[in-house]
């Protein structure tokens, strides 16, 4: 009851002090150069110096100067921060009653030693960053982003695109790593979708999109690397936050969560649980034509409504121990458990070649998918020498699961209503298990004159085993399907090695990397005891240069080789039925594919111009086709057809991306983002030739604004033009969202308010193209959502950097299932 007590004091206490108007004063500050020249467009953030929370964030004008109004009376801290320059905190400043106007000493930023590798600053971050090598989403400032799921803010991110079938694409280029906190992710497919969809925004610090990653990284990946990162508190003491959120669309949405923070001079005990609930809307509206020599021969009309609820909750426990001034040991353990529970109706008009509809048929699917893995990773850093010499070494170990099941119902009518056929139902039942261990170590030896050389090794081991059973429950008697049930079995282990070497001189630095890999394959399908052994050796090049033209002009050049190996979904033979006319299925002959990619980019000032030019062998793409050409040996109709990936001939990929903050006044500040590439593909299929493309150009813009007593407000949009992905060619899409934020409690508090999609705009309509087969689709989801937010910070605010680290799984559970 004291507690109670006591806490029921504070609370009111504080409301009555945010209601008083202290006075309030203006501190400004002048940021130069070495020169003592003035900076343009440094970002200059105010904070709190007894718990170094954010109070304000400028940007310097012409003269360099930053300016900080309606402060109230306090101490003060300054950090700045400028692409390619050491970070700056400055000492206290102080505001008081009787002195209102202050000028802070001039601080001098000085060139930046060596490349950011991460982004630690502490203070509020732009939504949208452009480093020198990747963009990054500071998803935690955003307040449109508040109340979303990570697949949402995907949809949102610069560059990103998806398509109906959930394929998330980086510049035009699929085949992205997707990570978390620096590892793989543990699914891929629906699976991977589903998990984004369910983890909440307010669990997300930022994403990095990595365009063209260095031989460090698994060379997994052509279009490059997504990285979201968690939230994770760095404070001494214990500490964290409490969550809460509701969202609107057409379906409810809900979040919840805690995360805390415990941390003194030898240990950092931290954790948190997540749990989201979303009810996801996908209706979809496909027209399918069928052809024979050139001449139509049948279409079916289709309108599929699909309601998924999902049900999250992820658990996460970690430790780090500061064994001695130059030891840190970990350990860390990520798992969730994911319940999704489909329900689809589909309705279907099947028309003759004389366009005169013949019959209907309704199919109803009801499915019960349960997903579970837990990963954990041990890790340890050892710093030889002040110098910067370090040796760090992760074993990873993971284990996932599946356990679906379906039953598809479908009826067929005549068009006057009465029963054209029997019943057609089908259960199925699939139960799946994987298992991966990897280790890795990674050497860093600094040498004289600026110059590092770092060497690593890793080793990984994959196993799957999916057992699918599939059994006609239309007499009311189970009867196994022979054609569909399946029992599938999965071997990999890589073997690499890495070295890179760095220099950096006055005005040039650039890095030199080699990788190899090393792949052994082993799959079994039991049906037939089909055996599949595949062994290869591959290399894989990168260099980086950046030439600093002047103090806020750098030209870079880069270029890398990268391979993407099948998610083992991919290569699962299993035969799943979508509904009667439509089926998906995977391809235990899909090869790896081969990628070269080259950017050229420009950075003036904080505007970034970045072109780019990769050219594919072997490029994977999921194609629709006949299923009597993929499956001669199974009887089925001339308007059923198959989803299977498959190997085109190439692909190349041109692109130019521009990244330009701009800074309106002092209250508004803008980011604008413009993509503009073209790819074109070459391959056949079914007798189609493919040897064509084209351009496409997606354009976002971010607004900030912010206003007095802790209000801001944001406003975004965005358009793409549409284009072509293999046979596929995508519609214009746009859309406009806002949102508002307000900060309470001294800045404990956070309420946001936020609407996406305003209009209900930005929606995917595509057209899929073949010799024999048109398809046209367009897709309704829920991106028009209205949330509600609150997040609350608790504990002590003495802040203390922890470190942050990446495992060794990070391809392997990227590609899991």
């Amino acid at each position: 009851m004291k507690k109670t007590l006591n806490l029921i004091i504070l609370f009111f206490t504080a409301l009555q002090l945010y209601a008083q108007s202290p006075v309030k004063g203006t501190i400004t500050v002048r940021v130069l150069n070495e020169q003592q020249q003035a900076l343009e467009s440094v970002t200059a953030t105010l904070l709190r110096s007894k718990d170094s929370s954010l109070v304000k964030t400028a940007i310097t004008d012409r003269n360099g100067v930053a300016e900080f109004v309606n402060i109230a009376a306090g101490n003060y801290f300054i950090k700045t921060s400028l692409l390619n320059h050491q970070p700056f905190l400055s000492a206290s400043v102080t505001v008081t009653e009787t002195q209102t106007t202050v000028a802070a000493p001039d601080i001098i930023l000085k060139p930046a030693a060596k490349e950011l590798k991460t982004i630690e600053v502490s203070a509020k971050k732009p939504f949208i960053q452009k480093l020198t090598d990747r963009i990054v989403v500071n998803v935690e400032n955003s307040v449109v982003n508040a109340g979303s799921s990570a697949f949402d803010v995907l949809e949102r991110s610069p560059g990103i695109l998806i398509d109906n079938n959930d394929n998330i694409s980086m510049r035009g280029r699929a085949g992205v790593i997707i990570m978390i906190d620096g590892k793989p992710s543990p699914m891929s497919g629906a699976d991977l979708v589903n998990y984004l969809r369910s983890l909440p925004s307010n669990a997300i610090e930022r994403i990095d999109l990595i365009t063209n990653p260095s031989s460090k990284y698994d060379a997994a990946g052509n279009s490059g690397i997504i990285d979201i990162r968690l939230k994770k508190d760095q404070r001494y003491g214990t500490n964290g936050s409490i969550t809460a959120g509701y969202g609107q669309g057409v379906y409810p949405k809900a979040n919840s969560g805690i995360n805390f923070n415990h941390r003194n001079k030898k240990l950092n005990l931290f954790g948190g649980y997540n749990y989201a609930y979303r009810m996801n809307l996908n209706h979809l509206i496909l027209d399918r034509n069928f052809f024979e020599n050139g001449n139509f021969s049948g279409k079916d009309i289709k309108d599929n409504y699909t309601k998924i609820p999902l049900n999250l909750h992820t658990f996460r426990l970690g430790a780090d121990w500061y064994l001695s001034k130059k030891t840190i040991a970990g350990v860390v353990v990520n798992s969730n458990y994911n319940l999704v529970q489909p329900r689809n109706a589909n309705s279907s008009v099947v028309i003759n070649n004389n366009y005169e509809p013949i019959f209907t048929f309704n199919t109803n699917t009801n499915n019960r998918n349960k997903n579970f893995n837990t990963v954990a990773n041990f890790n340890i850093k050892h710093v030889f020498d002040s110098t910067g010499r370090q040796l760090t070494a992760d074993i990873d170990y993971g284990q996932f699961g599946i356990d679906n099941y379906s039953s598809v119902a479908t009826n067929y009518k005549k068009l006057d209503g009465s029963v054209l056929q029997p019943d057609y139902i089908l259960d199925g039942y699939q139960d799946g298990k994987l298992r991966l261990a990897t280790a890795k170590a990674d050497y860093t030896h600094p040498l004289q004159k600026q110059a590092t050389i770092e060497a690593g090794i890793k080793t990984s081991f994959v196993h799957t085993d999916n057992d699918a059973r599939f059994f006609d429950m239309s007499t009311g008697v189970p009867k196994d399907d022979v054609n569909k049930t399946n029992h599938f079995f999965y071997d990999e282990n890589i073997n690499a090695a890495y070295v890179n070497f760095k220099k950096q001189y006055k005005k040039v630095d650039f890095q030199l990397g080699l990788r190899a890999e090393n792949t052994r394959v082993k799959t079994r399908q039991v049906k037939g005891n089909v055996l599949w052994d595949s062994a290869y050796t591959q290399l894989f090049p990168s260099a980086f240069f950046n030439y600093h033209l002047k103090e806020d002009q750098t030209l870079g050049l880069s270029v890398s080789r990268r391979i993407d190996r099948p998610n083992y979904s991919q290569l699962n033979p299993f035969l799943f039925l979508i509904d009667v006319t439509t089926y998906g299925t995977g391809n235990p002959s899909l090869l790896p594919q081969f990628t070269w990619s080259y950017e050229l980019s420009y950075t003036v000032k904080n505007i970034n111009i970045t072109f780019g030019y990769s050219h594919t062998n072997r490029n994977q793409n999921i194609v629709i086709t006949r299923f009597k050409d993929v499956f001669p040996n199974i009887p089925a109709d001339d308007n059923v057809t198959v989803q299977i990936p498959v190997n085109l001939s190439s692909s190349d990929y041109y692109g130019v991306t521009i990244a330009a903050p701009v800074k309106i006044n002092k209250w508004w500040n803008m980011m604008n983002n413009v993509n503009v590439f073209y790819n074109h593909f070459n391959g056949n299929l079914a007798g189609t030739t493919l040897d064509n493309g084209r351009a496409v150009a997606d354009i976002r813009t971010n607004q900030t604004f912010t206003f007095k007593k802790g209000w801001t407000a944001e406003l975004n949009g965005n358009y793409n033009t549409g284009g072509q992905y293999g046979f596929m060619v995508t519609r214009p899409q746009w859309g406009v969202g806002a949102g508002v934020q307000k900060n309470i409690w001294k800045g404990k508090g956070q309420v946001r308010f936020n609407v996406t999609d305003i209009f209900w705009t930005n929606l995917p309509r595509a057209t899929i193209t073949y010799n024999n087969y048109i398809e046209k689709w367009r897709a309704y989801r829920e991106t028009r959502v209205a949330n509600l937010s609150f997040t609350y910070r608790f504990g002590n605010n003495k802040v203390q950097q922890a470190r942050r680290r990446t495992t060794g799984s990070e391809e392997e559970r990227q590609r899991a299932q």
